[in-house]
């Protein structure tokens, strides 16, 4: 039993994570000394996994009776050594059909240690091998919702760390069954109050079960004021009783925010797409569908794949910290996770260009060095993804002199996005087609023909799907689709190895970015370093003013590392950006039909009063990514990737909201303002 709830405020910020605080009984059996319970039976807790949660919740019969295209969910409260989840797998990979994945989804709000989990767990022999693949995929222990795909995708563990209260309402998914799980209600009554009844009821449907090891009285009651059918049965070893039961009386519940409501998923499920773009996200997106089954055509209206700012020789591989750990340094903190799951493999095999080399993120400000230190101490930074080093450990860890404290990211560093894109479209299922231009995206739904066709001078595609990431510089298809994206150029400078006095250890930024690497059998150049921002310059000519700045930066930060050279050569791109420095990602609304339902509408109606948001079926945008693509790319892609075929959302609701394709005019709205 563990503690998957405590605080019943809800702070400006994220608050800092807390850990357990255990002691160990005789027998090895972890206890939390906050709320004076252990975490499992010290008779056999293997055994009580099995009984109250395994059989109560007839998950022997429900997993073998399942398809291989079938998912089933779960959601525990108390992920504590994580024992209920390893039981849980060794059913499912023994009973469910090959094709079908578990989702458990476990809220935490004092995550043990690794080191702890591994005491715990090593009592037991038959979670040995399970148990390791847990522990090295851990997420990051930082608030919020982490993903963890575990045995060849066949589970996806959705961890989320903190008050169970808060997490509940982020989650718009189907639970299946329930292990009810944290400490005692006597013991931990924060996590058993009413509001935990009201999100069970939204999450389930008529086929959901339950199962709990405490039978009081307040917790039937609650169970059967929000529908569901409670029994009771002998609890495990010396608990007299423990109870069970289903979602027997489904409610409706309204959505809360209609305008941002997830698109249906397509049925049948779709066969054909057409992606519009070669860059970072095109071909991410590309590669995602074509992992999920689809036959992908990319379209890339230039004469090569990557010619923006995917074309850059490299780009800095790390997350967004703010001392408020606002909803961006969440964002991309899950975008973080989601790009090492993607590129660590491709690492590994040496299939793309760059290193995993950390990265140095220099305080070249009073206000940087107020707002890292303020994350370090608000926040809680943990050391495996963030720590300070004054001015000497920096220079040591980067190789080169420097006079500025920094937050060192061990497991960031640096990328060729090129050979990413390379790598992407490499897959079996994609083909490219260079030199086509779209220039008209046509809806055919109501012929009852492919959902879509796509126009180019020379062409005519048929698609069932469409994702359009086409950066910055395509104005006809962003005012199409209602995307506000505005072109900012970059120019990143090259140097050669005679422009630099040594090689940079780690990845740094600073005002800008610099980095040292083998950036292809091909590439004269040792270094790089930039990338000015400047809008709204359109101009794809080199600036030999851009070039000073650069190298005016990279001396500031690095007083030593440059010669004296005029460097003249170097790279322009283009970053596709949003007013509020997100991108756009997901389904395209149909927003003939907001004018008509929400835009025409008062904006103070009881929510209610309002229907779900409609989209363009089978068009989805993955764009204005900006300076951060790295970072959101991939997420970017699985996001799509799950809407496509109707998997579980990959974001919480309020991430999700934050890169709505159409929240920029909900917003509006919303405030109050006219929308003519």
């Amino acid at each position: 039993m563990t503690a998957a709830s405590h605080s019943s405020q809800t702070p400006k910020f994220s608050p800092k994570l807390e850990r357990a605080q255990i002691a160990w009984s005789t027998e090895g059996v972890p206890t939390s000394i906050l709320f004076d319970d252990v975490y499992y039976s010290k008779l056999d807790g293997m055994a009580e996994v099995a009984y109250i949660f395994l059989n109560h919740n007839n998950l022997p019969e429900r997993f073998d009776a399942l398809l291989p295209t079938d998912r089933f969910c779960i959601a525990e409260t108390g992920f504590g050594a994580g024992l209920n989840f390893l039981k849980t797998c060794l059913l499912w990979l023994e009973k469910a059909p090959p094709g079908a994945q578990l989702h458990f989804i476990s809220f935490e709000k004092f995550p043990l240690t690794q080191t702890e989990l591994v005491k715990a767990l090593s009592a037991f022999d038959e979670l040995k091998e399970i148990s390791k693949a847990l522990l090295e995929a851990l997420p990051i222990p930082l608030p919020g919702w982490h993903d963890v795909l575990l045995f060849d995708e066949r589970v996806r563990l959705t961890l989320w760390f903190g008050d169970a209260l808060k997490g509940l309402p982020e989650f718009d998914l189907k639970v299946d069954a329930w292990f009810l799980d944290g400490f005692t209600p006597r013991k931990n009554p924060e996590m058993w109050r009413p509001e935990l009844y009201v999100q069970m009821a939204r999450l389930s449907k008529e086929t959901t079960t339950f199962a709990t090891f405490t039978a009081a009285g307040e917790v039937r009651r609650g169970l059967e004021q929000h529908g569901f059918e409670v029994e009771k049965a002998p609890g495990y070893a010396k608990k007299r009783e423990m109870c069970f039961g289903r979602y027997a009386h489904p409610r409706p519940f309204s959505s809360k925010a209609p305008w941002f409501e997830s698109p249906k998923a397509a049925n049948p499920r779709p066969k054909k797409a057409v992606v519009i773009g070669a860059g970072l996200a095109g071909a991410a997106v590309a590669h995602q569908l074509a992992s999920q089954g689809l036959s992908v055509t990319v379209l890339e209206q230039e004469t090569a794949v990557a010619q923006q700012a995917s074309g850059n020789l490299a780009g800095a591989i790390h997350p967004l910290v703010t001392a408020d750990w606002n909803v961006r340094s969440q964002f991309y903190l899950k975008g973080f996770e989601s790009g090492l799951r993607w590129l660590r493999p491709w690492f590994d095999s040496q299939s793309i260009v760059g290193q995993q080399n950390g990265l140095m993120q220099l305080t070249m400000t009073d206000t940087m060095h107020h707002r890292l230190q303020e994350a370090l101490t608000r926040v809680g930074l943990p050391k495996s993804f963030a720590y300070w080093c004054d001015a000497n450990q920096a220079s040591e860890l980067i190789g080169q002199k420097t006079d500025h404290e920094g937050l060192f990211f061990p497991e960031a560093g640096w990328v060729q996005p090129a050979s990413v894109v390379i790598q992407c479209l490499a897959h079996d299922s994609i083909e490219l087609k260079l030199k086509e231009r779209v220039v008209s995206l046509q809806s055919l739904t109501e012929k009852n023909d492919q959902a879509w066709q796509i126009l180019t001078p020379c062409h005519t595609y048929h698609a069932d799907v469409v994702v359009v990431a086409t950066g910055a510089l395509n104005d006809a298809l962003n005012q199409q689709l209602n995307l506000p994206i505005r072109p900012v150029k970059g120019q990143v400078s090259h140097f050669q190895t005679a422009d630099v006095k040594g090689t940079l250890k780690t990845t740094v930024t600073h005002r800008g970015y610099s980095m040292s690497g083998n950036f292809g059998t091909d590439s004269p150049y040792a270094a790089i370093s930039g990338a000015t921002f400047e809008a709204p310059d359109l101009s794809s000519e080199l600036s030999q003013a851009s070039q000073s700045e650069n190298q005016r930066l990279a001396h500031e930060a690095l007083p030593d590392w440059l010669t004296t050279s005029n460097v003249t050569e170097g790279k322009v791109g283009f970053r596709p950006t949003t007013p509020d420095h997100l991108p756009l990602i997901g389904a395209v609304p149909d927003f003939e039909w907001m004018k008509t339902a929400y835009f025409e509408q008062s904006h103070t109606h009881a929510v209610y009063r309002y229907a779900e948001q409609r989209y363009q079926a089978g068009l989805y945008v993955s764009n204005g990514h900006g300076a951060r693509g790295l970072m959101s790319v991939f997420l970017a892609a699985e996001v799509i990737g799950g809407m496509v075929s109707g998997a579980d959302p990959v974001l919480p609701k309020s991430l999700y909201h934050a890169v709505h394709p159409a929240r920029f005019a909900i917003r509006h709205w919303r405030s109050g303002k006219s929308m003519l």
